[in-house]
């Protein structure tokens, strides 16, 4: 009986000093895999594809695929670029027309502004003429402030005469374009910009 008790105390030693089962250990995402999130921007280069006749405006603009116009109380043209905000990459330009107004307006635009900007400038005050249009395109840095980056201020104000008094201003501009993502995409943006000219027909708005 003795004997039987001591083989069942030295089992009872056994299990109890035999290894515990290890907890699973945690191991926390990267900050690449925490801060992960589609991707569907297009690849650079990008070429113009497209030429977009904006409705109702003496301008059209060669722009790539998959952009469009959205006609409205505001019209916004709008697509794709390779750095623009994920997911899909998509920037926004602001399309409006103002008038009649005097032609003091275009007047008052000096010549001595029409300096092209250096390559690696970001600002740019330059007038040109289209046909008929006296185009001016200003370009510069909004420094950043509040937690806002640096933004891009790009706006290109086209004049169309109406009379011996009076002008019609179209305008385009781009919306809430940071100075980074101007730097990534600054090729593809200035030859938009660059490819504006007059519309030579009325007809559908995609071409």
């Amino acid at each position: 009986m003795k004997h039987n008790w001591t083989w069942v105390l030295l089992q009872i030693f056994a299990l109890c000093s035999c290894d515990k089962p290890r907890p699973t250990t945690y191991t926390p995402p990267t900050t690449e895999e925490a801060s992960s999130e589609p991707d569907y921007r297009p690849k650079a280069p990008m070429s113009l594809d497209r030429t977009i006749h904006l409705v109702d405006y003496p301008l059209e603009i060669r722009v790539p695929e998959r952009w469009d116009i959205r006609y409205g109380t505001v019209s916004i043209l709008q697509g794709p670029t390779p750095h623009g905000p994920k997911p899909d990459g998509a920037i926004h330009l602001i399309v409006s027309r103002r008038g009649p107004l005097p032609k003091a307006v275009t007047d008052a635009l000096k010549p001595a502004t029409s300096k092209s900007a250096t390559k690696d400038s970001f600002s740019r005050d330059e007038i040109r003429t289209l046909g008929k249009l006296k185009v001016y395109e200003h370009r510069s840095v909004e420094p950043a402030t509040g937690g806002i980056p640096a933004m891009m201020k790009w706006i290109i104000s086209a004049y169309e005469p109406i009379d011996k008094d009076n002008v019609r201003l179209y305008q385009i501009s781009f919306l809430d374009l940071s100075r980074e993502q101007f730097e990534m995409d600054r090729e593809l943006l200035e030859s938009m910009v660059a490819s504006i000219a007059p519309a030579e027909e009325e007809g559908p708005s995609l071409k």
